[in-house]
């Protein structure tokens, strides 16, 4: 009788905890907290809110890049302790798309500023694949790309490519 007790107490906890750490559902929105200096959302036509797509900011005169990545609602937000009052520089990284338009942002020390990000269809595909992408999308068999492979060390396979479809 104990041990259904016990039993019984560790379920009753393990829906307690699993009830509180349920994921916020897509019609909710997360709203920035004051530690946060940039926020905004990615979307696209094509996919609507976009997750996973890296949103980079870059103060303009520093060399400094600082990066977050979207959530399951598009939205991304930039801790206000990385980010220094000023103008900054913001890109994406998302293969298959580029930023519609380029973006800019005024950061002010006291308030949340916002940087919403249209994204559309990649003008220049080629341009945005790692060598192993390259490579996967050649033809013939392992041993074939073989030779190939070793050039990557020190080149992008996408300069070799595009010098050899030009040929």
């Amino acid at each position: 009788m104990r041990s259904r007790l016990v039993v019984l107490a560790l379920v009753a906890g393990a829906v307690i905890i699993f009830c509180q750490a349920a994921p916020v559902s897509l019609a909710q929105t997360p709203t920035p907290s004051p530690l946060t200096g940039l926020t905004g959302q990615v979307t696209s036509a094509e996919e609507g809110p976009m997750e996973g797509v890296v949103v980079s900011a870059a103060k303009a005169g520093s060399t400094i890049t600082v990066s977050v990545v979207s959530d399951q609602h598009g939205r991304y937000q930039f801790p206000r302790a990385r980010l220094e009052p000023g103008r900054y520089s913001l890109s994406i990284s998302a293969v298959g798309y580029d930023l519609e338009r380029a973006a800019t942002v005024e950061l002010d020390a006291a308030k949340t500023s916002t940087a919403d990000l249209k994204l559309g269809k990649a003008r220049d595909l080629a341009s945005q694949l790692s060598n192993t992408e390259w490579l996967m999308s050649f033809p013939g068999t392992e041993q074939q790309k073989a030779s190939v492979r070793n050039c990557a060390h020190c080149h992008t396979l996408g300069v070799l490519t595009r010098r050899i479809s030009t040929d």
